[in-house]
């Protein structure tokens, strides 16, 4: 009993050098995992910092920037400063300033060249100066200022950097979406651009709108979008105002309700002649909504380009996309199915960035080419409807003293109206004949002066107004805008379009086909009872047989 009792100590000391043995090795472990963790911590804060590397799991991407705007910022060469009025703990603190933060830390992250700070005008009121010197307006609190050099560009963050849908009935707006990326890139682009353009946008005919109610939203959305691009816009009269080749490179004709004079269209002709230099361009935008407009088309037709007064439809639903188009001043919906069309020349698609997009042209008119080449014009279909397309007759009225327009841009509606329209219900689309129509064309007028250098005139004709419209060009379904914007450049010798989509803040729609509505209301309506009946039946019948 005395030896078992003696030895039971040593038992117990043993059993303990055990268990500090493992428990020393498990306390090191430990600390070494516990060490190895805040090292990868401080490395990934540290790289979080410097290199942006952080997940951005939200469904429109609201902290990232798209790769287009990474490849454009990589590629400038120039500094570019940008100067934020306001307090920085905002743009911590508060929701949506953290995605124009977030913005901002990306175009640092991807160029070198980049910088931006923040200022408080009440505490460092003289911040304004560096950049007031270039710029006209005032620069207050809620300011972006982008800057390269002497250029300056000014944004509101509240205004322009979210946008808002407004419900006209009830007077209230709400936010609905973020633009910040492309925002502040158009800005960058535009104090950057080695290649400023300035366009005579023409707005105006003696004071009143040249064009009509139906086509102003996407007018507007056209001239948002040049500006964007890097376009200095004046607006213009075409009755009033000169448009000399000294002052502007391009000139934009958009979809006049009624015809233009004699003395308007010898501005556009001498304005592309520039003195025999030409080097001048020329964009014309036709819609349905126009009446007739001879002495228009009869400078068209020295250039090898008919607008047709009809509306291209398809009778294939599988070629046509179910659409929203705004189609007056309240900015409303109009449901409508648009033909999808197909770029006639590869030249023109190059560049884009997702050609699986479709394009598409609702509400517009066909353009007929005269000829291929004649003396020193060429003509070049741009995009063209498919070969199940057809042509829906318009019956264009003349236009008189009731049909001009009045200071809001509103056309007045005259018995011509009504009996065209009349008219047009009687159109038989089976008997129709069917085929691919060209909705936007080029056409090209060179010389070659005693240097053997060639100057080039460009005319770029739209066959309607609705192909530019807001609901197709600020979202990223459809490649309206890239194709359009992209020949604008072409013609005029600038890089390619950047399109950044404007991310939404709201409710996704998507848009679909008419073939792809009707296949699933068919699977929904018959296809699943159908199933759900059969399986009904076979689990009755082997419940019966057990």
């Amino acid at each position: 009993m005395s030896k078992e009792t003696a030895k039971e100590p040593k038992k117990k000391k043993s059993f303990n050098k055990k268990k500090l043995k493992y428990g020393s090795v498990a306390t090191v472990i430990t600390v070494v995992f516990i060490a190895v963790i805040v090292f990868i911590n401080l490395i990934a804060g540290i790289l979080t910092e410097r290199k942006g590397l952080k997940l951005d799991l939200t469904p429109e991407k609201y902290y990232d920037i798209s790769q287009q705007t990474i490849d454009y910022v990589s590629s400038i060469d120039k500094d570019v400063e940008i100067a934020v009025f306001d307090n920085e703990s905002n743009y911590h603190s508060n929701t949506y300033y953290k995605m124009v933060l977030e913005t901002l830390n990306k175009l640092v992250q991807y160029s070198d060249h980049i910088t931006y700070n923040f200022y408080d005008t009440t505490k460092n009121p003289d911040a304004v100066n560096k950049y007031a010197a270039n710029y006209n307006g005032t620069i207050s609190m809620d300011n972006i200022v982008i800057a390269s050099g002497d250029r300056v560009k000014v944004l509101s963050v509240t205004q322009e950097l979210f946008a808002y849908t407004t419900n006209s009935y009830y007077g209230t707006s709400a936010l609905s979406g973020y633009k910040g990326e492309q925002e502040l890139l158009s800005a960058i682009m535009s104090v950057t651009d080695a290649n400023p353009k300035t366009a005579a946008f023409i707005t105006k005919y003696n004071g009143s709108a040249i064009f009509g109610s139906e086509t102003v939203s996407a007018i507007t959305t056209f001239a948002e979008l040049m500006t964007k691009n890097g376009y200095e816009l004046v607006f213009t009269d075409i009755i009033a105002d000169e448009i000399s080749p000294e002052d502007y490179d391009l000139v934009v004709l958009p979809a006049p309700a009624t015809d233009i004079p004699e003395d308007s269209i010898k501005k556009l002709e001498d304005f592309l002649y520039n003195g025999g230099n030409l080097d001048k361009n020329l964009i014309y935008i036709a819609d349905t909504s126009q009446r007739k407009t001879p002495n228009i088309d009869e400078f068209l037709e020295i250039w090898g380009i008919e607008v047709g007064g009809n509306q291209v439809i398809e009778s294939e639903d599988k070629m046509t996309q179910q659409v929203n188009v705004v189609r007056n001043t309240m900015d409303m919906n109009q449901a409508l199915k648009a033909p999808i069309v197909t770029a006639s020349d590869e030249t023109f698609s190059e560049g884009l960035s997702n050609t699986k997009l479709p394009i598409i042209a609702p509400m517009t008119r066909n353009i007929n080419l005269l000829f291929d080449a004649n003396v020193d014009r060429t003509t070049t279909a741009l995009l063209s409807s498919s070969e199940s397309s057809l042509l829906y007759p318009l019956n264009l009225t003349e236009a008189d003293d009731s049909s001009q327009l009045d200071l809001n841009g509103e056309s007045s509606e005259s018995e011509d109206t009504t009996q065209a329209t009349e008219e047009t219900e009687e159109f038989d689309a089976s008997n129709a004949e069917k085929g691919s129509n060209v909705v936007m064309a080029l056409a090209t007028k060179s010389n070659t002066d005693s240097e053997n250098v060639t100057h080039t005139n460009n005319m770029l004709v739209i066959g309607g107004a609705s192909m530019i419209d807001t609901r197709l060009t600020t979202g990223s379904t459809y490649n309206n805008a890239e194709f359009i914007m992209n020949a604008v450049n072409k013609i005029c010798g600038k890089e390619n379009s950047v399109i950044i989509a404007e991310k939404n803040l709201g409710s996704e729609t998507i848009d679909i086909t008419v073939s792809q509505a009707a296949a699933i209301r068919r699977v929904v309506m018959f296809v699943i009872p159908i199933i759900v009946v059969i399986c009904g039946i076979v689990v009755f019948i082997r419940r019966r047989n057990r």
